[in-house]
């Protein structure tokens, strides 16, 4: 919904919950500065419901949100916003004070790009979290262009890998540079940074830029890029390595480098070879939670299903509070049709951060699938209020509308 001061005027508001950028008088105060009319509490008058960003209303939010006022949603007579899209829109608070943070799943999402590609640039240090809570990292909007960025590369043919290492070797010319602000051509898995009309390798070696106007792939001549690192297990530049075989002395690897054998199969789609290494690690050095997490992310990719869910249980096990892991579990368990596990599963991980913005979402359907629909307005609405920009955002308000 397009905001703008002027749809304030002549409208009934009510705030439901507790604000987080203002006092409750101060946002009444602003709504009347607008020529609105601040409720005391919630009615099918009200044209505008504003949830707060702080903490819901301690009543039954299925009361607060009865079937008349969900009816009014339901036929745009009402409309529900989050507190944080008001203030913005009014632009009585500073955009840094109502922050918007993304989970992975949320990141892929605007990007649409597999959440694995998220986690995997987080583990490797080409994304930076604001902050992390029971090792699910949260993204600022900053880290949403880096990725888009990296979405970009990678799409023209750079390797993760390639890109960490080349960004490494940059480090003199873009220190304290986002991705977003760099002026990186891809040519092949090479980058190459123009500053002032030049091309730059890795290196600092300056390479032609033939036609500025002609496509990346085609606009640089330059030699192929040769990797400074000569771990045995690292793939080739033409055909991605086989590993593990009979033929490998796992003597001689260390585990980083089987784990990055086993992230460049992953990169190239050779997942039952990546899973290979997995398990190779599993068995040389113990069970950790974050491998046996990453083994259930293949073992789902590759279909196998029932071996996933029992390395996110495995996960589970050996770290209580790894919510992403808990979270996955209860996808799979959904996605099975073992919906109350599933929804045990959801609240799981609520029970040790509530504030898990995509736990809400998956817990809300898995409620509505089995007719509970009240409980899952609360799980919606939570959801809204700490995800209002999520791309899910819209499926929440539809649902609300039909509960």
């Amino acid at each position: 919904m397009n905001l703008a001061p002027s749809i304030l005027h002549g409208k009934r508001v009510v705030f439901i919950g507790k604000l987080g950028a203002l006092t409750r008088k101060e946002a009444s105060q602003i709504v009347r500065d607008h020529g609105g009319t601040p409720l005391d509490r919630i009615s099918t008058d009200a044209d505008l419901v504003i949830i707060g960003a702080e903490e819901l209303p301690a009543e039954d939010l299925t009361e607060v949100l009865n079937e008349e006022i969900r009816n009014a949603i339901r036929l745009g007579n009402t409309s529900l916003i989050h507190e944080h899209e008001l203030w913005q829109k009014l632009g009585v608070v500073d955009e840094s004070s109502s922050m918007q943070l993304y989970t992975p799943a949320m990141l892929a999402g605007l990007l649409k790009t597999p959440v694995r590609n998220i986690r995997r640039w987080y583990r490797m240090g080409l994304l930076s979290s604001k902050k992390v809570a029971h090792r699910l990292p949260y993204f600022d909007f900053e880290q949403v262009q880096n990725a888009r960025q990296l979405t970009n590369w990678i799409a023209r043919g750079a390797r993760p890998a390639d890109i960490k290492r080349q960004l490494a070797e940059f480090a003199p010319w873009v220190e304290n540079h986002s991705l977003m602000q760099l002026d990186l051509v891809v040519d092949g898995r090479r980058l190459l940074l123009r500053q002032e009309g030049k091309l730059l390798g890795a290196h600092g070696q300056l390479h032609l830029d033939f036609d500025q106007d002609e496509p990346a792939e085609h606009s640089a001549a330059t030699l192929p890029f040769q990797s400074s690192n000569h771990a045995e297990p690292a793939l080739g530049d033409d055909e991605p390595s086989s590993y593990p075989s009979a033929s490998v002395d796992l003597q001689h690897l260390t585990r980083d480098d089987m784990l990055q054998a086993a992230e460049e199969l992953e990169d190239a789609g050779r997942l039952e070879q990546s899973i290979g290494w997995y398990r190779i690690i599993l068995a040389r050095y113990g069970m950790t939670a974050e491998i046996c997490f990453q083994l259930a992310e293949l073992l789902y990719r590759s279909g196998d299903t029932s071996a996933a869910r029992e390395r996110y249980y495995n996960a589970i096990e050996l770290d209580e509070d790894f919510l992403e892991a808990r979270a996955n579990l209860g996808c799979v368990l959904a996605e099975t049709g073992q919906t109350e596990l599933a929804i045990a599963a959801f609240q799981g991980a609520l029970s040790r951060d509530d504030r898990y913005p995509d736990v809400h979402y998956h817990l809300a359907r898995c409620l509505d699938e089995v007719d509970q629909s009240d409980q899952a307005a609360r799980h919606w609405i939570r959801f809204l209020q700490l995800s209002p920009q999520s791309p899910w955002a819209e499926e929440a308000l539809d649902r609300l509308g039909r509960v």
